[in-house]
């Protein structure tokens, strides 16, 4: 039976011809997202003539992060099955269920501002955007961990969906667990190379560890979901590996750096000041003179024995600058760099994600819709059963599975709360009686709902207390206002 280390290398032959691209993808914009092979602390890395390419992948990574993880609102949903509501007849989901989701996606929420995943989000989608490919590992502390395609291999169905996948990680010895430690042999190296298998398994994903040619015991087993979640920006049908957005506009950004390197070279040209003497000038020492004058000195001589050579190639710089500008507008649009739909605020409104959620979907061609259910949802799912499981969320989930919604579908609650006031802006027109029609409650858990603030509205039973207590509240301070005495004190 071949070792992990074995399979690993036969893997990578399939995937050289990716890294190989994604490498030249990186070299383009950000040569640090992916290093050339052999890259070491003491190494150079390539250097873009241009900066637009890292501005592109930069901006992005940004515009999507806002879309993904908003700041202070939650970009998912937590809903309850139509069939258990067919099951039971009801039209709607009862106020109790409602109210543990809601909790359940405010506890959510807070674990993930917790455990800051922005930051490996915004890593993750720069990856994805410069090399089509990255790696997410959810750890057992619900933070997330991130890695580059020249890291891991994986195995894929003709559906796409993964098979199987082995990461190589190269760790400080003094790091590992004791119990890791204890498989290693003697050596005068500091780091040590790990072998992480994840492979599918008719109970779910059997997970097992090697180190030095031999299984970590204990470290692994077969579990009900997959720890591993191997990314793609673009799937194409028959391929392991995905392909970035950079690849796609590869031949402009190459056009781009060569334009940007011979309008580097012509402007170094163009600075040169080179006076040319005749060899056979007449004067004593003019050659001398002339490289010894300052400015605005005289200097006596013939003019014809004296010739400063000037830049000549003006009109071809002026076309090299003119395709740069028609180059940098079209990537500019491909990448919404000269999109104004975020505001230069610390905090953007549920409308505002909403607009440049759909932005997204329209520019990309349904990526954001593909990663937000490829990644978010894989996330949000992980993040859930690790925290029912640390008893962190409500039971009502333990009895309820809920239907999770992500992506421009979740971002929907902003247009009820719009289409709640134009219900109530009509009803000011109209005739009181119209309000007998309206299920006003309903309206109104409906627009709290769309705020995020679906635990504020009271049950019926709570509002009917609530009613009962103001009338008896009144009927006592008619009844102290009729015999003439000072209301009791509540």
């Amino acid at each position: 039976m071949k070792s992990l280390k074995e399979r690993y290398q036969n893997l990578q032959i399939k995937r050289e011809p990716f890294l190989k691209r994604a490498r030249d993808c990186a070299a383009l914009t950000i040569p640090t997202l992916l290093p050339p092979e052999g890259h070491n602390a003491t190494s150079k890395l390539p250097q873009p003539y241009q900066g637009l390419g890292a501005r592109c992948v930069v901006t992005l990574a940004s515009r999507m992060l806002v879309a993904f993880i908003p700041t202070g609102q939650p970009f998912f949903g937590l809903e309850v099955p139509p069939e258990l509501l067919l099951q039971e007849g009801l039209m709607e989901a009862p106020p109790d269920l409602e109210k543990g989701f809601a909790l359940a996606t405010n506890l959510i929420t807070k674990e993930i501002e917790k455990k800051a995943w922005r930051k490996p989000t915004s890593l993750t989608l720069e990856l994805l955007v410069s090399t089509g490919n990255a790696l997410e590992r959810y750890m057992p502390d619900n933070s997330i961990r991130v890695y580059r395609l020249d890291q891991y291999v994986v195995v894929r169905d003709l559906s796409g969906n993964l098979v199987e996948l082995i990461l190589r990680e190269k760790v400080n010895k003094a790091s590992l667990p004791e119990q890791t430690q204890s498989y290693l042999k003697a050596s005068q190296e500091d780091d040590v190379e790990i072998f992480t298998c994840a492979k599918r398994h008719p109970d779910g994903w059997e997970i097992k560890q090697e180190v030095e040619g031999q299984i970590i015991e204990g470290m692994g087993g077969v579990t009900p979901t997959n720890p591993f979640n191997p990314l793609r920006w673009s799937a194409v049908p028959g391929e392991d590996y995905g392909r970035g957005k950079v690849e796609e506009h590869f031949s402009d950004l190459t056009y781009l750096d060569l334009l940007s390197k011979s309008m580097v070279d012509g402007s170094a040209m163009a600075t040169r000041h080179i006076t040319m003497v005749r060899p056979n000038a007449a004067g004593s020492n003019l050659r001398k003179r002339f490289a010894e004058a300052k400015n605005g000195d005289v200097i006596s001589g013939n003019p014809e024995d004296v010739d400063l050579k000037q830049f000549a190639n003006v009109t071809g710089m002026q076309i090299a600058q003119q395709e740069i500008a028609r180059i940098t507008q079209e990537l500019a649009q491909a990448f919404l760099l000269s999109s104004s739909m975020i505001r230069n605020a610390e905090r953007v409104t549920a409308q505002e994600v909403r607009m440049i959620a759909e932005e997204l979907e329209s520019v990309l061609g349904g990526v954001y819709s593909y990663l937000s259910q490829d990644m978010m949802s894989a996330r949000i799912e992980a993040l859930m059963t690790s925290m029912m499981a640390a008893g962190q969320l409500p039971p009502v989930l333990q009895m309820t599975q809920p239907v999770l919604t992500v992506g421009l579908e979740a971002l929907e609650r902003d247009k009820d709360v719009m289409r709640v006031q134009t219900v109530l802006q009509t009803l000011q027109a109209l005739p009181p009686d119209f309000l007998d029609y309206l299920d006003i409650p309903d309206l109104l858990k409906t627009f709290m709902i769309g705020l995020g603030l679906p635990g504020k509205v009271k049950t019926e039973q709570e509002a009917q207390q609530t009613r009962q207590q103001r009338l008896m509240a009144e009927q006592q301070a008619q009844a102290q206002g009729q015999a003439g005495g000072p209301p009791m004190p509540q």
